[in-house]
């Protein structure tokens, strides 16, 4: 599929009926109407980062006995550094050196990453997914302090029973409210008295959340959500009944992970049920992996999404005004037989970037990674996707 890059925009006369501007390609389409006031955010998306052995083994140095994740990201940093705000899933806990540094099944990885990830431009990342408890309650708390020890702000797990189970971030005047939850612990269940500390899914809860964010002023409710079937292209019966279910409730942009390959996006319009205005929302099933050491097809790639979001000064809330989406994909190759990992951006099927290390095998499997992605987004957007070649 010869696409330079993908790009979900939402239905011109969706937006027309309300009298709003809204952006093409490169210009402003204009309504004919007097433009409301605006401020435009970029939301930046990314999946699961999962630390196996073979990752956390990289980034050793043994002259100094200490970890560096940074040289994982520089191939993608600028984006996420350029962006207004950047959110991904923390699926690996940080329980600190004392024990032993493990992958799957029951991971624990250094702290380091959250400062990679960090300096890589993320802003907030979500704690709520099935390896949260891997390392138990004190694992999950170890976590937690140290995303505030290093400023790493988080959703999904709590240190403290009052803790809000929501945060809002405002960036360029808009408040949004980030929610973080998962339906499944990998079968390891919470002590008894420790419920609050991880966002297990409760609709309830989750009702509670959405209601105390907007109370305090929230304009936007965005919700990572970690479910689905594992290594499926496609969402599950069960993960769309959720997501309707979630949107009905008023969540805006849903974030999907768990699956570990990219699933469709889809622009919906929902009709709120309090009455409210109908909103467009955003549901990307699952955005895949972001860093793991899974080198089979589907599962060595992920989406980078972003989301351009608008306040309008005539009324609460958030516009969807445009969504771009990026495959991204793990290039692993060893350096004096030990791997060395890199996040690489597609463009297009054929890789530009200056990468001596990237030999033709590599480059079939972007081009593979690119259509296998184009495959499944191709699906997603029910008539309003729009392939752009790069000009």
């Amino acid at each position: 599929m010869n696409l330079k890059r993908f790009r979900l925009l939402m239905g011109i006369t969706f937006l027309l009926c309300f009298g709003v501007t809204c952006r093409g390609a490169d210009r402003p389409v204009s309504t004919g109407m007097v433009p409301v006031e605006e401020q435009v955010v970029t939301l930046t998306a990314v999946g699961d980062v999962v630390m196996h052995t073979p990752i956390v083994d990289s980034a050793f140095d043994p002259a100094t006995g200490a970890y560096d994740f940074r040289p994982i990201f520089t191939g993608i940093n600028q984006d996420l550094l350029r962006s207004d705000l950047a959110v991904g899933v923390l699926e690996s806990p940080l329980a600190g050196p004392e024990e032993k540094y493990t992958g799957y099944p029951r991971f624990n990885a250094p702290g380091a990453i959250a400062d990679a990830l960090k300096w890589a431009g993320l802003d907030l990342v979500f704690t709520a997914h099935n390896h949260c408890l891997d390392r138990g309650i004190s694992g999950l708390e170890s976590t937690l302090a140290y995303l505030d020890q290093i400023g790493l702000p988080y959703v999904g797990g709590q240190r403290q029973p009052k803790q809000a189970r929501y945060r809002i971030v405002a960036v360029k005047g808009i408040r949004l409210a980030f929610l973080s939850y998962t339906t499944i612990t990998n079968g390891i269940a919470t002590p008894s008295g420790w419920e609050w500390a991880v966002n297990r899914l409760d609709f309830s809860r989750v009702a509670e959340d959405i209601a105390a964010a907007k109370r305090n002023g929230a304009d936007g409710i965005i919700m990572a959500m970690h479910t689905g079937t594992e290594y499926q292209r496609q969402p599950s019966p069960d993960q769309r009944k959720l997501i309707d279910r979630l949107l009905d409730m008023g969540v805006d942009i849903i974030l999907g992970s768990h699956v570990h390959v990219v699933q469709p996006l889809e622009v919906r319009q929902v009709v709120s049920a309090d009455g409210g205005p109908t909103r467009t929302c955003v549901i990307a099933y699952s955005l895949g992996n972001f860093l793991s050491n899974q080198r089979w097809r589907y599962s060595d790639s992920g989406l980078m999404l972003q989301i351009r979001l608008e306040k309008r000064s005539d009324g609460p809330g958030i516009n969807v005004v445009g969504l771009d989406s990026n495959p991204l994909w793990v290039h692993r190759y060893y350096f004096r037989e030990r791997p060395v990992y890199r996040i690489l951006k597609l463009d297009g099927p054929v890789y530009l970037g200056d990468d001596p290390n990237l030999d033709i095998l590599s480059r079939q499997r972007i081009r593979e990674v690119w259509e296998d992605t184009a495959a499944v987004l191709g699906n997603a957007a029910k008539g309003s996707q729009e392939s752009l070649d790069e000009e």
